[in-house]
């Protein structure tokens, strides 16, 4: 008989899944005409403004993308709505549901 022990949630490695969510971004991203590019230093955590994991423009508009596996807390969503940009730069919020998907929000 075979005892499995429950899995320790801690040894999660957050950064390859946080490039995997980031990677189904890019496959998504691929079908419009958009330069895109990831926002990551290697050895440190760090991003674009400390928010947006992706950064994609084409000669009209820019989008920052913050890219969440699952679920994105309203101290995220105040951090970002109280960045100034542009009006060629737009913000968005990537969640990725498991088995459902993304759910895109775009920040004003």
């Amino acid at each position: 008989m075979i005892i499995k022990k429950p899995r320790d949630k801690s040894k999660i490695n957050k950064v390859a899944k946080g490039s995997r969510k980031e990677k189904i971004c890019y496959d998504e991203l691929k079908d419009y005409p958009y330069r895109w590019k990831t926002i990551r230093h290697r050895f440190l955590s760090i991003d674009l403004f400390g928010m947006f994991d992706v950064v994609a423009a084409n000669e009209t508009e820019i989008r920052l993308i913050q890219v969440k596996s699952g679920y994105c807390s309203n101290k995220v969503r105040e951090k970002i709505k109280a960045i100034k940009l542009p009006a060629c730069c737009q913000k968005e919020i990537w969640c990725w549901f498991d088995n459902k998907g993304w759910k895109k929000e775009v920040i004003k």
